[in-house]
């Protein structure tokens, strides 16, 4: 009996044992589940989903540009968005178009009006919010100026603001000289209206272009544009899409937008011969190349910097740049922050963000001395020049008004001061004369010494 007990008791040991070993064996597969929970990942977690509107004929042209410059990820959508027929028609290989007021305007544009612009966008709001839905980061890329891009940008900005969407808009700013006052001065109105509507914005100067390289044809500056925006929308897309030694990840790209209302974006190379000097050329050599015309000379700079170097590059290197960033932009107070990827490349190759400040939003001086014979060429809105428009006599001579004293209106519109003409410089207390003023004065002096058998024209009844 007592052998009996025994056994019992023992099997009861063992089955107790058996439990517990079973138990701490189903905690050991609990507890190791919660570091490999990859397996069963949904669709589309870790990536982040971007669209890219082109709005207008400047922003469909880029969406174009875009279709043929490389094959997108998966998660980056690209729409044109018009309120032109014709000119969406144009664009091959895409099937997110949408025509703007289509009942309204029925596919014949918006007349260069942002007030039509901005009304076309209210025929078709329940469509893009639905679009829209879901969207993580949205580039808004437009042309300023006309009618579409400036009116419907900032209309798709407030829906995209209402859903929480983070939105940049990268915008292409008018040549006053090339396309006119009043179209310079509607982009400069929408800018700041856009602006108020995005988290970050840069803009693209066209005279940025255009004075880069004086030979260039009218078709290679729109092409310079489109590479720009495009270059800026696939360096952040490739900021966060790929992993690297040292990771830049969406949060990041967020926070930078998030905190720094205006921003220019630029890429940058060394090759064999890395020392800081080729470095600091690379550098400068990108900010010109941006044509971005917001000022980089700010205070608190911050740079968001995708880095490819290879196994000789300096450990140096993250602080050579930054030395060099905070000599560009006039401060001590930069910071960095770097995703650094080691691969097998010749050199180094970076793409970067950097905070700035805007320009001050006034219109460019579009008046030049051409030589010492005083032929001035004026551009006015439609785009012809004083030359073309009457005759001066070659030896005119304009020393009387040296000294003359002429009443003109300065920019305000309200106070008229006395100013003397001067063929070196136009000077009013003290200050540079704006090139308005500057062309009713010279118009004047023009105007009396014409030949008499010269009609007037509208050019000089207008300014005169």
């Amino acid at each position: 009996m007592a052998n009996i007990l025994k056994d019992i008791t023992n099997q009861l040991k063992v089955d107790e044992k058996s439990e517990l070993f079973e138990q701490k064996i189903d905690v050991n597969k609990r507890t190791n589940s919660l570091f490999n929970n990859l397996d069963d990942i949904e669709d589309g977690l870790g990536q982040f989903n971007v669209k890219v509107f082109g709005v207008g004929g400047a922003g469909c042209n880029v969406i174009e540009h875009m279709i043929k410059s490389r094959v997108w990820p998966e998660n980056v959508s690209l729409y044109a968005l018009n309120t032109d027929l014709k000119a969406l028609q144009r664009i091959k290989g895409l099937t997110n178009i949408c025509l703007l007021g289509k009942k309204t305007l029925r596919g014949a544009g918006s007349g260069g009006d942002p007030s039509i612009g901005k009304i076309s966008v209210d025929e078709n709001r329940s469509d893009i919010r639905g679009v829209l839905e879901g969207t993580d980061i949205l580039f808004i890329v437009a042309g300023l100026g006309k009618g579409t891009g400036s009116g419907a940008s900032p209309e798709i900005a407030r829906i995209a603001k209402e859903l929480g969407i983070l939105t940049v808009a990268i915008v292409n700013f008018p040549s006053v000289n090339a396309e006119g006052r009043s179209v310079y001065e509607n982009a400069l109105n929408s800018f700041d209206v856009l602006k108020a509507e995005v988290n970050s914005i840069t803009r693209i100067s066209n005279d940025k272009i255009i004075n880069s390289n004086k030979d260039i044809s009218f078709v290679k500056a729109f092409e310079q544009a489109n590479i720009a925006v495009t270059n800026t929308v696939s360096d952040v897309v490739d900021m966060v899409g790929s992993a690297s030694n040292m990771n830049l990840d969406f949060a990041d790209i967020r926070n930078f937008f998030k905190s720094h209302a205006t921003f220019m974006a630029g890429t940058f190379s060394v090759e064999n011969n890395y020392t800081k000097d080729t470095l600091k050329e690379a550098i400068k050599k990108s900010t010109r190349d941006s044509f971005s015309d917001v000022n980089i000379k700010t205070e608190n700079v911050k740079v968001i910097l995708n880095l490819k170097i290879n196994t000789d590059t300096p450990a140096t290197i993250n602080n050579d740049i930054r030395n060099v960033f905070k000599e560009l932009t006039n401060t001590n107070a930069l910071s960095l922050v770097p995703g650094v990827d080691q691969i097998n490349i010749e050199g180094i190759k970076a793409s970067y963000l950097m905070s700035a400040s805007d320009q001050a939003n006034q219109i460019e001086e579009d008046l030049v001395y051409e030589d010492e014979s005083m032929e001035v060429s004026k551009v006015n809105d439609n785009n012809q020049s004083v030359n073309d428009m009457f005759k001066i006599d070659e030896d005119l001579n304009l020393d009387e008004y040296k000294s003359k004293p002429v009443n003109v209106t300065n920019t305000g519109g309200v106070k008229r001061e006395t100013v003397h003409f001067d063929t070196e410089e136009l000077i009013m207390d003290g200050d540079r004369f704006n090139s308005r003023d500057a062309s009713k004065l010279i118009t004047k002096a023009i105007n009396s010494v014409m030949k008499p058998d010269i009609e007037p024209t509208d050019f000089t009844r207008k300014y005169s």
